[in-house]
């Protein structure tokens, strides 16, 4: 059960250090690629990898830190992963809808394990339940 134990973490620390890594190629790529970006289809995709790579970088930190909002943020990691992947198949270079269908479904995949890898998102712990107890009224007068 140990050896089960030291596994998860290793492949979560594994995990969080891609998400690292995919943020900053996603964010280099997004300031670079502002510049060349010279259609709309261009200027949107550009944006979504940007917030790709910002989302990857909370998604770490949600990580580390139980947030009530780890689950909706990886959600949306995910969505813009597979969207800036589906939608560049289709505007730099020549539109291809099977290739970009094809992108779509592997970052899903990918996105998927990372996310497994990762664990389960965890939400804020709740107050002790000696806490809720101090803060409860008692019906006593003062």
């Amino acid at each position: 059960m140990k050896a089960l134990s030291h596994l998860r973490r290793v492949l979560s620390g594994a995990a969080a250090l891609l998400l690292l890594a995919l943020s900053w190629w996603a964010i280099r790529g997004g300031v670079n690629d502002a510049a060349q970006a010279r259609n709309l289809g261009q200027q949107v995709e550009t944006v979504i990898r940007f917030a790709c790579g910002l989302l990857s970088v909370v998604v770490v930190v949600t990580r580390i830190r139980s947030h009530a909002w780890a689950r909706p943020v990886r959600i949306a990691w995910a969505a813009t992963l597979a969207a800036s992947a589906g939608i560049s198949a289709l505007v730099w270079g020549p539109p291809m809808l099977h290739v970009a269908l094809l992108f779509v479904a592997v970052s899903l995949l990918l996105a998927w394990a990372i996310l497994w890898a990762l664990g389960p998102a965890r939400a804020a712990a709740a107050a002790p339940a000696a806490e809720v107890e101090q803060r409860r009224p008692t019906g006593k007068p003062g």
